[in-house]
């Protein structure tokens, strides 16, 4: 017999997000604490116990109130995410816990639940009440690592490789480290942010991570003669190098510091051992997706699935990060106001 409950514990959680093959590190406790410790966001954990296997986890779903002033309050699994949603051993798991999910909106007067699904969803018979709207307006994009830089050298093309060459030949260097690179990190994050018309996240979201996921976090910085000029932060779960946030200084951008930065990712995905790298989410046709593909990248649906309680069914792609007149902020007031407006936008 499945039965679902709410659940605070880590280890167990951990426990199961690692040995599914189908868990990405957003499903992981410390992303969880570090959006409640950040941001002051109520998350809830469900569980799905199987009784006829010891009362083992067989599933998991962890979600987070988010109350968006000026918009519907949503149950959202979860923001600042490309994916995480259910995850469970079957379809029949799968079920269990998006009926609790639904239950719990209800009880929270969430109009709507989004998940953020990157594979199958089975979805149950809805009440009538209910609408069910899929949103594609995304893709992830993953490429397989080989066993050796060699090999992926030899992969990549002739235009990437000299690009790579030019940015070394700059003087360009890579390091690589944990948090004792966090402030070089997220100078140059800041700064393109704001170049980009981007809110910034808090500072205090990537110092949550490094104590939250020190096992997994690593940051990258690329330095011309000492100075940062691209930067990484990326995240090692089951075999796979996730790469969520990746920034460079358009003053450099002539030496190609972004190209050494990919190049310095997918190299240390190898090193640790990896068999995929991740690099995030884009829009199908944007630039950024074009810029991942050039690396090898391809295609992985990745689908936001929306379950409203309203006639008025959520959009996530009415969310938008970009306002032209953040550009013309200084970086020191663009990182001052800019966690209060990205707190609330759930991309």
């Amino acid at each position: 017999m499945i039965d679902t409950r709410l659940f605070s514990g880590k280890e167990e959680w951990d426990a199961y997000v690692s040995q599914n093959d189908q868990g990405v590190f957003s499903h992981l406790h410390g992303w969880g604490e570090t959006l409640v410790s950040v941001y002051d966001l109520q998350i809830f954990r469900l569980v799905a116990r199987d009784s006829e296997k010891h009362d083992a986890i067989v599933g998991i779903l962890p979600l987070v109130f988010f109350p968006a002033p000026g918009r519907d309050p949503r149950l959202v699994s979860l923001p600042y995410s490309d994916a995480a949603g259910i995850l469970a051993d079957n379809a029949v798991v799968q079920e269990k816990l998006l009926v609790a999910a639904l239950g719990l909106a209800k009880d929270l007067r969430a109009d709507h639940l989004e998940l953020r699904q990157p594979g199958g969803l089975a979805i149950p018979k809805l009440n009538s009440c209910l609408t069910h709207t899929p949103n594609r307006f995304k893709v992830g994009l993953t490429r397989s690592l080989p066993d050796t830089e060699e090999e992926l050298w030899c992969d990549i093309g002739a235009k990437v490789r000299n690009q790579v060459r030019k940015a070394r030949k700059s003087g360009a260097e890579i390091i690589v480290g944990g948090s004792e690179l966090l402030s070089e990190f997220y100078g140059v994050f800041s700064e393109n942010m704001r170049d980009l018309g981007s809110p910034v996240h808090h500072r205090m979201l990537f110092e949550q991570m490094a104590r939250n996921l020190k096992e997994q976090m690593q940051i990258l910085v690329i330095t011309k003669e000492g100075i940062p000029a691209a930067v990484a932060m990326v995240f090692l779960h089951n075999s796979t190098l996730f790469n969520p946030w990746a920034s460079s200084l358009r003053r450099y951008r002539p030496d190609c510091p972004n190209m050494l930065l990919y190049w310095g990712m997918l190299s240390h995905g190898i090193t640790k051992g990896c068999r995929r790298f991740d690099f995030g989410r884009s829009s199908p046709h944007a630039s950024t997706c074009r810029f991942k593909c050039q690396w090898g990248a391809e295609f992985q649906p990745l689908t936001w699935h929306v379950f409203s309680r309203t006639t008025r069914p959520w959009k996530p792609e009415c969310e938008t990060l970009v306002d032209e007149q953040w550009k013309r902020l200084t970086i020191e007031k663009s990182q001052m106001s800019g966690p209060a407006i990205r707190r609330w936008i759930s991309l």
